[in-house]
């Protein structure tokens, strides 16, 4: 089985989070496997792609999302002549995009992006996506059927995730946040923002750090308790160098979302990534998180103020207690590392020839 990948959003020296994720790395881990032959292009190349060789050379092209009309005409076309079948990877509700996505220019209703994102889920042979809540968007959106949409969640690679963080008992207390600036939006939700300033009210040890979104009113009102940071474009040298000093600095990490279509169709990535470096969190009581969080086991849900409150404050208060959870965090991402499940990928790809 030969398989042409096309990270769509890599650039020279930028490797982003969904490309790696959803493409780079399942590929990675398949091409291990002697049945499957893959190429995943390499932008850093910066080389011109033959697509009448791409599609004669392989079986199956597997690409996230684009909204090039002409570039997926001239292989879509080449592939149907070809009789080689091509699969589209999404992983958020393009359709909801939000005002404050950097994308949303593109994608927002009526748009050309929109519509031309639209027309190639319906050429494609095949759509995989991260959750069944995001695949009945995709079907509702698009002329997909279910049967059409193959849902292969997100999973993490802890050999590259290495990082495990010392628990620290001493009485700083830092609440992390780390996330795009898409996630402005999520930091201004009322339950969460209620919640942490109640709890820095109350708690003169407590500060809280946010990498990537800035939230203007809470340095005004903090100061020197909340700061701003930033992460780094590229995921690798996110994984290797501040990932690893924000987590070290962290007691308790957060998720706050948004009560909406878009997030509910979101993923469990940023558990999976949190947990690697075995740190307790308070995440928003919400569909991607309550499939994988056990409260006050391996975390904690909220969703009001006043479950903001309790839980982080239970954290705070409680080395012990953060100590225990992170850790059973780390032993539930075990189970949903790529290595053990890769093997889903090699089902659905390698049946796709005889479908």
């Amino acid at each position: 089985m030969r398989i042409f990948s096309v990270p769509s959003h890599a650039a020279k020296e930028r490797t982003s989070g969904v490309d790696f994720v959803r493409i780079i790395q399942p590929m990675k881990h398949l091409s291990k496997n002697k049945d499957f032959k893959v190429t995943i292009y390499d932008a850093e190349l910066n080389e011109t792609m033959n697509w009448l060789d791409v599609i004669t050379n392989n079986d199956i092209l597997f690409l996230n999302y684009t909204t090039n009309p002409w570039s997926f005409a001239i292989m879509g076309c080449l592939a149907r002549k070809h009789n080689r079948k091509i699969v589209l990877d999404l992983d958020d509700a393009l359709w909801l995009c939000r005002e404050d996505n950097t994308a949303y220019e593109v994608f927002k209703k009526g748009s050309e992006g929109i519509k031309n994102f639209t027309a190639i889920c319906n050429e494609v042979d095949w759509i995989t996506t991260t959750s069944s809540y995001l695949r009945n968007v995709i079907c509702h959106y698009t002329m997909k059927r279910h049967e059409r949409v193959k849902i292969l969640p997100n999973y993490i690679d802890l050999d590259l995730y290495s990082h495990r963080s010392k628990p620290k008992d001493d009485n700083l207390i830092t609440i992390c946040h780390f996330g795009s600036s898409s996630h402005y939006k999520d930091l201004q939700n009322s339950g969460f923002v209620e919640g942490i300033e109640k709890l820095m009210k109350d708690l003169p040890n407590i500060r809280f750090v946010t990498v990537g979104a800035l939230i203007p009113k809470l340095k005004n009102k903090w100061g020197m308790r909340y700061r701003h940071d930033f992460g780094d474009v590229d995921i690798y040298k996110w994984i290797k160098n501040k990932f690893p000093q924000f987590m070290d600095e962290a007691d308790i990490v957060v998720a706050p979302l948004d009560i909406d279509t878009y997030n509910r169709a979101k993923s469990w990535i940023k558990f999976l990534e949190y947990s690697s470096a075995k740190k307790p969190g308070v995440y928003q009581d919400i569909t991607p998180y309550q499939a994988i969080v056990e409260h006050g086991r391996n975390g904690y849900l909220a969703s009001r103020s006043e479950d903001w409150y309790k839980y982080m404050k239970k954290l705070a208060l409680d080395f012990a207690h953060r100590k225990e959870i992170g850790n059973n965090a780390f032993k539930t991402i075990r189970n949903y590392t790529i290595q053990k499940n890769i093997n889903k990928y090699a089902d659905f790809f390698g049946g796709l020839t005889r479908k």
